[in-house]
């Protein structure tokens, strides 16, 4: 009988579709069309509700999006493909339309630790805690961790396994060559490569088409 019971419960095991719960609580908005089965949203401190993530129509979006703080926010354009990576925010990210992104890259708006020594000494047993109690990054203390917004314009390609580090603007049409780190601003329509990444080359009008 017992066995009966339990194979009962097993048939009707339901798979909770994260995605669709933070949509449904305004956390997250997805425009019409987009694609976004690889996409996974990590709200280190989830008690608050509002909106974190806004995506695009007719988009395509994988990969993890790290919510480090309550404050963080990262909005993706229009027909726009983001390859998987990591997006890790306490600020901002902003993201336009018709942009690729490659796979493995990752977008950081924060430096994670304060540069000084003893305003970072308690990050390990911060970090530690949470992870006991099954609640990531719960007690990480950012308030001396340096953070500026992150945006890359319309129409960019930042090819794979490229870093874009805090504070960084990535101009319209330009393309960052694989494998860069990315460190200061990269004006429009130019191609950038290298860590940290170097102008290459000025895009011509005649490419811009």
């Amino acid at each position: 009988m017992l066995r009966k019971i339990r194979n009962l419960f097993r048939k009707k095991t339901v798979i909770i579709d994260q995605n669709k719960l933070y949509m449904e609580k305004g956390i997250l908005k997805v425009g019409e069309g987009s694609l976004i089965g690889g996409l996974k949203l990590e709200i280190r401190k989830n008690d608050v509700a509002r909106r974190f993530m806004t995506i695009g129509n007719e988009s395509i979006v994988n990969g993890n999006f790290i919510f480090e703080t309550v404050e963080g926010t990262i909005s993706i354009g229009d027909n726009t493909f983001i390859g998987g990576g990591r997006f890790i925010c306490i600020d901002g990210i902003e993201i336009g339309n018709d942009v690729l992104f490659s796979w493995g890259c990752t977008v950081v708006d924060n430096n994670s630790h304060s540069l000084n020594w003893n305003e970072r000494s308690s990050d390990v047993m911060e970090w530690k805690i949470g992870l006991e109690e099954g609640k990531i990054g719960l007690y990480k203390n950012w308030e001396n961790v340096k953070h500026s917004k992150v945006v890359v314009k319309n129409k960019a390609w930042v090819g794979f396994d490229v870093i874009i580090l805090k504070g960084v603007t990535i101009g319209e049409g330009s393309v960052v060559a694989a494998g860069s780190v990315v460190t200061k601003n990269v004006p429009d329509w130019t191609i950038v490569g290298g860590n940290p990444a170097k102008i290459i080359r000025h895009i011509e009008e005649s490419e811009r088409k």
